[in-house]
């Protein structure tokens, strides 16, 4: 029987590895795009790589268009933001709970709906996990809740842990003299979990598809291997023999308390507690892309 699979963000870094590896897979699947605004160029960039989904506008935000979006569906992939300008400026306003009830209005039309699966993209919580030290890292607590909420449904729930994407790396960051630099919000040898996203993600999905007894409930990392911001440079030098190196710095727009609380967290603490970070890795049934194999591929970026 072949199910429907509703993609939430589609168009975004992690639902396109969805309905790019899905795809593959048409004996299995049929894809429903969800997005905000299918007439977006990105959108009609995908419908032409990927003819045969079917695109849906719908907002999180919005339970009945997210009731419309799930008629017939078999499974969701969902994902929410908390970096999301519109979650940004309600967090401003003291509102941190619109994450939240995001996700709520996701798992109530899937139950109203009778979907029968939901696969969650989340992250651990860093006021749990730090006992208390990062309690205003809101991106990890909405996710987490939004996590509880499922286990709670009648829903079967399967939890999918991204690692840090190695696409953040494909950035104009400039030159320090001669060197390509490297920027991002954590210390130069502070070793991470990384992902090839466009890839990595739709192929642990896929596993935990592929046998749903075994995963569900389980929480599984997307992530080839933990790397450092020195690690990332390194290997674009043996890619590309041009020096480069890494600093640290936050992110530009995002450079505020909350968000800078969450990368502290990872800095400090692990990030993949309770995690199984092997698992995706070693089963699934494409080879995940190491570091060096991803700047062979963008061997070609220059800032």
């Amino acid at each position: 029987m072949v199910e429907l699979v509703a993609v939430i963000g589609a168009s975004g870094a992690q639902g396109k590895s969805i309905v790019k590896v899905l795809s593959e897979h048409p004996d299995k699947y049929k894809i429903r795009g969800i997005t905000r605004n299918t007439g977006s160029t990105r959108v009609q960039e995908l419908q032409k790589l990927y003819p045969n989904v079917e695109w849906v506008s719908a907002k999180l935000d919005d339970i009945d268009s997210l009731h419309q979006a799930f008629q017939g569906v078999d499974i969701v992939f969902g994902n929410t933001s908390y970096l999301e300008a519109d979650i940004l400026e309600r967090a401003d306003a003291g509102d941190f709970d619109a994450q939240f009830r995001q996700g709520k209005n996701m798992v109530d039309a899937a139950v109203a709906q009778n979907v029968k699966h939901i696969v969650y993209s989340t992250v651990v919580s860093a006021a749990e996990i730090s006992k208390g030290k990062y309690t205003n890292a809101y991106d990890t607590e909405g996710k987490a809740k939004i996590k509880r909420y499922i286990e709670e449904s009648p829903i079967d729930g399967y939890f999918v842990y991204a690692g840090f994407y190695f696409q953040n790396y494909l950035r104009p960051y400039g030159k320090i003299g001669d060197k390509v630099l490297f920027k991002y919000p954590l210390p130069p040898d502070s070793k991470q979990l990384h992902v090839d996203i466009e890839e990595d993600l739709g192929n642990t999905v896929e596993l935990i598809l592929s046998d749903r007894d075994k995963y569900k409930g389980k929480s599984i990392a997307a992530g080839e291997g933990y790397y450092s911001g020195n690690d990332v440079a390194a290997a674009y030098t043996r890619a590309t023999g041009i020096d480069a190196v890494f600093q640290f710095s936050y992110v530009p727009g995002y450079d505020r308390p909350d968000v800078n609380s969450m990368f502290d967290f990872y800095a400090e603490f692990d990030g993949f507690s309770g995690v199984d970070t092997n698992e995706a890795k070693q089963h699934a049934h494409k080879p995940f892309t190491t570091l060096d194999q991803f700047w062979a591929k963008h061997r070609d970026f220059k800032p």
